[in-house]
């Protein structure tokens, strides 16, 4: 079954575990999240993004050799286990920016560039140049792409280098 990008949590089973029903996808992800953590939610998407899991019943049946404990450690393993249940779960793609749920419109108001707004929300330029056009938004904010602004350091107020010696 192929399953687009977007579509981020369309999936979750228990044939035999019932605390969780089947259309509440969204609160797995927030009982890991609460329970584990975004640093260990984000090593299990990357480990099995895009793929089916199925935890076992029993935090006890993972050991060290178990896919899970391979990927987000035994204890974290065993945690969610211990949260979720017994479950197939679709596991998402992991976020691609640092924060995939920010507005681009809020950004360009912010003072941002297109290229800066791709970076935030995980897309490249042109997908972000299509959201604003769709919106009817034109970016005024032009910066350049050199090495400080790249780095996030903000030009002038230090000494200035000299070529070709020392200062």
């Amino acid at each position: 079954m192929n399953r687009p990008e977007t579509e981020v949590f369309t999936m979750i089973t228990q044939p035999e575990h019932d605390n969780i029903p089947d259309s509440k996808a969204q609160l797995v992800k927030d009982l890991i999240l609460y329970e584990l953590g975004h640093y260990v939610f984000n090593q299990l998407c990357s480990a099995f993004g895009r793929e089916t899991i199925e935890l076992p019943k029993r935090p006890e049946a993972i050991r060290e050799d178990h896919f899970l404990a391979q990927a987000i450690g035994l204890e974290n393993a065993r945690i969610m286990t211990k949260v979720v249940g017994n479950a197939h779960y679709y596991v998402p793609l992991p976020s691609r920016g640092t924060n995939p749920e920010a507005d681009p419109a809020e950004l360009v108001r912010a003072g941002y560039a297109n290229w800066e707004i791709a970076k935030v929300i995980g897309f490249t330029e042109r997908h972000v140049r299509r959201i604003l056009n769709r919106h009817g938004i034109t970016n005024p904010n032009r910066k350049s792409r050199s090495l400080p602004a790249l780095l996030g350091k903000v030009s002038g107020g230090g000494a200035p280098v000299q070529s070709g010696g020392f200062a």
